[in-house]
């Protein structure tokens, strides 16, 4: 009997044909930022104006991939007014990452497909360094270009002038923008390099991290199953989008750091740009469902846990237990506390405002019992982790 090869590692002996465009763009710009960037700034040096301009640019350039090319129209997230879709259209042929039509249509597969070699794009089974850029450099099936899951943005008028006149934009965005800064600044030669080259080196390797770094090293807290992780550090270099353990169980919200504490500076603008009326309609998954999903997930890890103890099945009965409890209180807070929304909502009159204290206490009494739960249940947790053969005491 033949075996058959995984689908995962089902990979053509032969290396697909070279894109010999990709590959100069690509390599030209990492070639001038290792050489003449760096010599320029010896022999002349870059000024406090020009290194300001640069996080400025770079700001512009990565958000308009986190903000405009991945979370409003990969996956539709939020709405945005058309002033927000024109500056994203042109931050993204400044990122030069391709037109945005054919940018969603690959991130869109690698959902559908994560992990798949031979249908995800980029996918992380192929190792780091495909993940990272080696996917754009050969003629890969599955890296060419199939608009069939991309017709609403083929409907875009704004996508659609991007996609027409790509290559003008790209140039007058990477080329004329810097030599304009530098025209003014007096200085067109180290603007050129900071704000032109090493902007774009910068910007385009931090955006490839996602894609390589985020599904390799980090905690899978939502769905353990695939490869994309939620990693701290990697948020700091792409703008937030480093949580993506989050963003893979839930694409379709407009955070991916949904903790207070997470840093997410795309979540905070798209925020801002509600406020100021340029953005409407932000999508987000409910705490109750984000906690269901990480606790589900604990829930199965620690029963796999205490198969490994003595006494397994009395540990399982200790786990499912407390399980239930802390499933059951946070329902339970999760009602009340969608009742207290909805009474202060409709607060119009003083029996409804004695309703609404009532609703109140209520919602607070459940607040603690949850907390004290989830306490008891990390508490649990740690336990299974750490004392391993240990038997239970009574």
């Amino acid at each position: 009997m033949m075996l058959q090869k995984p689908r995962s590692m089902s990979v053509s002996a032969q290396q697909p044909a070279l894109r010999w465009l990709n590959l100069a763009v690509l390599c030209l710009p990492v070639l001038v930022t290792a050489t003449l960037v760096p010599w320029y700034g010896l022999a002349h040096g870059y000024d406090a104006v020009e290194w300001l301009w640069f996080v400025a640019l770079m700001s512009y350039c990565e958000m308009s991939i986190t903000a405009g090319y991945h979370r409003l129209w990969s996956h539709s997230s939020y709405k945005a007014h058309p002033l927000l879709r024109i500056l994203f259209a042109l931050g993204g042929a400044f990122a030069l990452q391709n037109d945005c039509i054919t940018w969603a249509s690959d991130h869109r597969r690698h959902h559908l497909h994560a992990d798949d070699n031979d249908q995800d794009p980029y996918s992380a089974g192929r190792g780091f360094w495909y993940s990272h850029f080696g996917w754009m450099l050969r003629d890969y099936p599955a890296t060419r270009v199939d608009l069939r899951n991309a017709k609403d943005l083929l409907k875009d008028p704004v996508l659609l002038w991007q996609r027409r006149h790509y290559l003008a934009l790209l140039l007058a965005m990477n080329i004329g923008l810097p030599v304009v800064i530098g025209l003014v600044h007096h200085d067109v030669a180290g603007c050129l390099l900071l704000l032109g080259f090493l902007r774009l080196v910068m910007s385009q390797q931090f955006t490839y991290l996602i894609n390589s770094a985020a599904h390799l090293w980090g905690k899978r807290t939502y769905d353990p199953n695939q490869t994309a992780r939620d990693n701290w550090f990697i948020a700091l270099f792409t703008y937030g989008e480093g949580y993506h353990n989050y963003h893979h169980t839930f694409a379709w919200d407009y955070r991916n750091g949904v903790r207070w504490y997470h840093y997410d500076p795309t979540k905070w603008l798209i925020k801002v740009m509600q406020w100021c009326r340029l953005a409407s309609d932000l999508r987000q998954c409910s705490s109750y469902r984000i906690e269901m999903t990480r606790v589900a997930v604990q829930f199965r890890q620690a029963l796999q846990q205490c198969e490994q103890l003595n006494e397994a099945s009395r540990w399982r009965e200790k786990i499912e237990s407390e399980y239930h409890q802390l499933v059951s209180s946070l329902e339970q807070w999760t009602e009340v506390q969608q009742a207290w929304y909805q009474a202060k909502s409709q607060a119009l009159s003083h029996e409804l405002q004695q309703d609404i204290a009532g609703i109140k206490q209520r919602y607070q009494q459940l607040k603690q019992d949850m907390q004290q739960q989830r306490a008891t249940w990390q508490q649990l947790l740690a336990h299974v982790r750490t004392v391993q053969l240990t038997p239970l005491s009574s």
